[in-house]
Order: C-alpha cells, then structure tokens, then sequence
C-alpha cells in the first residue's frame, strides 16, 4: 500500500518547472482518459486557466508520460482499456519517482472501487458528471493541499532544531525504554551505543522513571518532563528530561541542564504544538486534546461536534504576511469564544478554542451537537467574525469561508474518521458553494442545512402548496416557442423562498424524491393539457437519477399521461449524465419510453462522461448545452470550442443542439450562426407561473423572436 506520508518526509518540497518551490506559475498536468470528448474538455478547461496540459489515452501511456514530463498533478480516469486508472496510480507510485497527486475522475462511487484507489496511491478523486465550473478550483486546491505537505515535513524535522536550543541528548526511545536513535548526532558518529537502553544509560532505577513518563505521554499525548540527577566527574549533576509523544509507540526524549532557562523549555514545546504564524495549537496538539474530549465524550456517553473551516481561494492566504495571518487567527478565536458550547484549549499560560491545521484549514471542537437553525447561525457568526477582518485589508471579496462538521457518535467513533468526515463536508460545501455542509453516511449527499423541514415538504406535497414556473424553449430558426420546462417553486411559510438545490436535497435525505417527481410529472402534464392552440407546445419534465433508476419508470410515465390525457409526443423528459451512466436498465427504460413517443433530452451536456461510443446507442433526441458554457460568450474562445463541439456531435449523430442560459443578442446570435437549433433563457423570457405561461403562449410575439 502507498504510504503518502513516508513519501511526504522523505521529499523536501515538491519542484516546479524551472526548480522554483510550490508556487508554479503553469501547474503542469497530465490527463489520462480514453473518452477523447472529456479529455478535450479537461485540456481546454484547464489550459485556458493557465496548466500546461498533456494527453494520455491509457494507463500505461500515462507512465510513460509521468518519467517524461514530470507532472505536477496526475488525472487518471477509473475505466481505461489495456490498463485501468487503479493499476496505473500504484504502477506511477512503484516505478516512479514522481511523487504528486493523483486523482481519480470517475463515475463509479462505491466505496470498494474508492478504497481500492486510495490504498494504490491516490491523494483525492472527482466523481462524474464534472462540475466543469468547479472543475480548475478544485485542482488548484489539491495542488496547494499537497504543497502544504512541505510544513507537514517540516514538522517532523523539527527534531533537529532541538539540537539548537539543548546542551545534551536528543532520543528517540521506545516504549519499552530502547533507544531508536540519538537525534542529536544524527548524521555524525552516534555518542550512544546501537541498540542502547535507558537502563544502561541511567541505570534501573532512573530508567523506571523514564518508562513511567513515556507510558504517560503515550497514553495520553501530553508532554511530560521529569527532573533527576546522574553521577559526573564533579560529582552529581541535575538534568531535565522533556518527553514528546512522536507516533503511538515512540517518544522524543530531551534531556538537558536542569538550570537551563524555562524560555528553552517553552521553546521545545512552542516547535512541536504551536502553529508559528497565529500561536495557535497547531494539528499535533489539536489531536492530543480531540483524543481527550473524545475519550471523555465517549465515557459519560456526551455529544460532541468536530468543525472544520477553510478557504475557497487557499492560495490568497500564501500572500498575507505573518501579523496579518496571527490577526485573522485572533479574529476567529475570539468569535469561536462566544459561542456557547466552544471547547477550550490550555497550553502553558495560554488558551484557544481553534487550532491551525494547515495555512487554509481551522478545526474546533464543540461539546455538543447543533440543530438546523443553530448550526446556520453559528456558522454565519463565524464567517462574519472573519469578513470582519478581511474587509480591513479589502480581501473580503477574493476569499470565503466555508464549514463542514461532523458529530459523535452519528458520524464515526474515532478522530480520525470524525475529522475524515468533517473535512468531507467542508469540501463538498467548498464545491457546491454552500456555507456549511453536515457530515452524511454512505457517500450521500450531505444532509441539507433544513432537515426540519422534511416532515414540511412532505404536507406541501400532499396538500399541493408548491408551485411551477415555466420556461419557454424557441427554435432557432423562426423564434417560434417548441417546448416549455416545468420548474419547480416552494415558497415557504417561514423561510420564504426555498432555492431548487435545497429542495431537492432535502426531497433525497427525506426520501421524497420520487413523490416529488411524480408530483412535478403530474402538474406540468395537467399544464400543458390546458394551453390552447392548433399546435401547443411540448413540456420538458427534469427527471432525477433515483427516478430514471426504476424498473417501472415507463409504466409510471404512461400511467400519468393517460389520467391527465395528455398526448405522449408532446411530453419531453430531461435527463442528466449521471443517471443515464449510473442506472443499470437505462437503454431499456430509455427505448420503453421511446415506444410511447415520448422526446428525450440529455440535460447539462458537457459537464459529464458521456463518450461519443455509448452517446451512439441511447435513443436520445437532444442534447442540451450547458449554461457555464454559454455565459461567457462569445468572448470565451474555449467556452465557444466547446459549444461548437457539442453542436457538431449532435448534427452527426442526428440530434438537435439547446442552448440554456442565453441573456444576451450577442449569445444568441453566435449560437445561431454556430448551428445550434434551439434555445432558452432570460434573453427570450424569464420563468412564468401557470397562470401567465397561458397567455405568454396565445400572445403574438411568441414567434416573434429571431
């Protein structure tokens, strides 16, 4: 098994192109897939953000590519012919010097394929469909991640800085009292004997102390000193002895004068467990006192919570000077402080509620669990606790805050699956753009930040409280309206306006996803059924995965367009990467809903995993662009690379091409002359309720737009 951490001591800083440290003006990536279509969009995606991009269609091209550029990241996708993703990552880590990360794009989530990468090597992975727009920020946070390994190195060398500041010995001793190495010589001819115990250094009876020292701090991770006196030339001298725990099963022993000065002694503690930028606990301290709230937690059978904060734009933090950074760590203890239920550290004559993991990432501790209201309020104090500061130096616009947390016992019973699970969560909020994201199990989505209002959505369902809106879609060609989107509103009582990403959240974590489907199924067939006119439009319903995912999809579609007698051709179903890849039945549920005339859209085109090979087989008879796509025309040169490519894929295999999101003539107008054939967004007209959607369509300028 790859052991990153090994790998980690053993590198003193990652190189650059021309040999510069971690800062790399052009990361240099090497994308290993052998879906050409997803490979050009990696290579344009990440080279129009500056990488220097490289292509590899399999994994053993991908080695050799690795001993020959040098990468300073790898992206290797799971299901590759000749040789898969997994063995290509241990093969890079075995015969290779490289030592990057390496991540996974893949569709596959279960757990067994995940643990199989991680344990040949792989530092993180993304799941497909790809966020495209999230895509470049989150390999620049792997990259700077990784590079913050050199502090991680740098802590285990700071063993040798004790040599400064000590007068006699420096060991690495063994639980059972038998000295590893003598630290302090390292390097040089060794004053102590190989394989030398305590005993034989102070003999039985000073030794016995020693032990009882190293089994306390081994126990309990605490530093430790002991004071005793040896036999010199000049009679009896009075030595201290410091203890640092260094593993599970070994400790650093620092044995000096006893009159030297407490400023020495404060220093050897201040190199192991302060952070040096914001003197606050750094992780070796944060993980002896989370042990300890955990033991305890766990012995009177008590809540506790595990935080973790970090930064959407980590590598702004590499440009703040180092009072900058102690004022912006002051700022958040102070706010962590006040709010109620905030563990507290003491170390020496000093105090914290937070500790400095890394230059981006906090963690704290918290002796309780947090309801939905309360864990919003809590994080929305913190953030602004830092907003506060940052706005000082005007930074408050380039760097956000983001949480994720965890809770014992729900969500594991040990630390470091609890802070596993937290900094899960922080991410996938980082991802997703959220504030704050719970921990969940199994690979789910985190649990919405509202889970209270499950019970909510489900009366809404059943009393039909929410609402859709409508959105049409024109043809390129004449302007006339071909479909109309169903979309779908909650307005709650007490939180107003609920976002569509949250609903769906909440439907999935609640188990009301399919209800709520059919629920939107329903509706938008009675809508359309209701428009007047020699030729209506069709509508377009979004179907989720856990949808798409039944075995009885079709017979559940029919069933609703015979009691609401809508004609089946005039019903379209949007479907999206993800589900078409992760259903086992999808060519038969896609041709059983063809059967009944039914249109089939392919939703988000672009930012998942489709290949050209498996795109041939399905039935589908649109493909719709993007919006992250089409925002940024037609100025975008890649973004308009992209659009055309997926315009001419249609064109060839005999689909149409929908643009979404165009708010501009400027868009429209480049996508017309690239040969898209329809398009939707605010440029033709916003999302309208049931009532006014009626008389958009019977109204005159409906084919008006050109």
């Amino acid at each position: 098994m790859y052991d990153r951490q090994s790998a980690i001591q053993q590198r003193p800083h990652l190189q650059g192109r021309d040999g510069e440290g971690a800062k790399r003006a052009s990361p240099r990536v090497l994308i290993a897939d052998d879906d050409p279509a997803i490979r050009l969009l990696m290579e344009e995606t990440l080279s129009a953000a500056g990488f220097e991009v490289s292509g590899a269609e399999s994994g053993v091209d991908a080695i050799e590519l690795c001993n020959r550029m040098q990468p300073d990241l790898v992206l290797l996708d799971i299901n590759m012919p000749a040789m898969d993703g997994i063995t290509a990552c241990a093969r890079i880590r075995e015969a290779t010097t490289l030592d990057v990360p390496i991540i996974m794009v893949t569709s596959v989530d279960d757990a067994v394929s995940i643990q199989s990468a991680f344990e040949a090597g792989a530092t993180d992975f993304i799941l497909k469909p790809i966020n495209w727009p999230l895509f470049q920020r989150r390999l620049e946070t792997v990259l700077h991640e990784w590079d913050t390994a050199r502090e991680v190195n740098a802590n285990k060398q700071r063993v040798r800085l004790l040599e400064k500041v000590v007068p006699e010995q420096v060991m690495l001793v063994a639980r059972n009292g038998d000295i590893i190495e003598d630290l302090k010589n390292r390097g040089e001819p060794a004053d102590l004997p190989r394989h030398q115990t305590l005993d034989d250094l102070y003999g039985p009876e000073t030794a016995s102390r020693f032990k009882q020292r190293i089994s306390g701090v081994l126990k309990t991770g605490r530093h430790n000193d002991l004071e005793f006196a040896v036999d010199g030339l000049t009679g009896a001298r009075n030595l201290s002895a410091q203890f640092l725990a260094e593993g599970r099963e070994r400790v650093i022993v620092v044995v000096q004068d006893a009159g030297s000065n407490d400023a020495t002694q404060s220093k050897i503690f201040d190199l192991a467990f302060i952070d040096a930028a914001t003197g606050l606990p750094n992780q070796n301290l944060f993980d002896r006192w989370a042990k300890e709230k955990l033991a305890n937690a766990r012995l009177k059978s008590n809540p506790l919570s595990i935080m973790t904060l970090g930064f959407d734009n980590p590598a702004l933090l590499e440009q703040w000077d180092a009072p900058f950074i102690q004022e912006v760590g002051d700022q958040l203890n102070q706010a962590v402080a006040r709010v109620p239920g905030a563990a507290r550290i003491e170390f020496g004559e000093s105090a914290a509620h937070v500790a400095r993991i890394d230059p981006s990432r906090f963690m704290l501790i918290f002796d309780k669990t947090f309801d939905a209201d309360e864990l919003h309020a809590t994080c929305e104090h913190l953030a602004q606790g830092i907003a506060d500061k940052l706005s000082d130096d005007s930074k408050s616009m380039t760097c956000s805050t983001h949480f994720g947390i965890a809770s014992f016992p729900a969500d594991g019973q040990d630390l470091q699956s609890l802070t596993l699970a937290s900094d899960t969560a922080m991410h996938e909020a980082l991802a997703t753009g959220r504030l704050y994201c719970r921990h969940s199990k199994a690979g789910q989505d985190p649990a919405p930040d509202f889970e209270d209002y499950g019970e909510e959505l489900r009366r809404a369902i059943e009393k039909d409280e929410l609402e859709l809106f409508f959105q049409p879609r024109h043809s390129m060609s004449d302007g006339s309206i071909t479909c109309v989107e169903a979309l779908l509103r909650w307005q709650h009582p007490m939180r107003g306006f609920v976002d569509l990403v949250e609903v769906l959240h909440l439907a999935k974590a609640s188990g009301l996803i399919v209800k709520l489907g059919s629920w939107v199924l329903t509706r938008a067939c009675e809508a359309a059924c209701s428009w007047d006119g020699t030729a209506p439009p069709r509508v377009a319903v979004n179907l989720s995965q856990q949808e798409f995912a039944r075995h009885d999809l079709s017979d559940l579609v029919n069933e609703v367009l015979q009691r609401t007698e809508l004609d089946p051709t005039r019903l379209e179903l949007e479907l999206t990467e993800a589900a078409l890849l992760r259903s086992r039945d999808e060519h038969s549920e896609l041709q059983a809903l063809k059967a009944l005339g039914i249109g089939l859209v392919l939703d988000n085109f672009g930012t998942g995993h489709t290949s050209l090979a498996q795109l041939r087989h399905y039935p589908i008879d649109a493909l719709k662009i993007d919006n992250s796509f089409v925002q940024n025309l037609p100025g975008n040169d890649k973004d308009a690379a992209v659009c055309e490519m997926i315009v001419t894929m249609a064109r060839l295999l005999g689909m149409k091409a929908v643009a979404e999101g165009v708010e501009t003539e400027a868009q429209l107008g480049f996508l017309r002359d690239l040969g898209c054939d329809e398009y939707q967004g605010y440029h033709a007209c916003k999302p309208l309720p049931s009532d006014a959607i009626g008389e958009y369509l019977a109204a005159p300028h409906n084919t008006a737009r050109k």
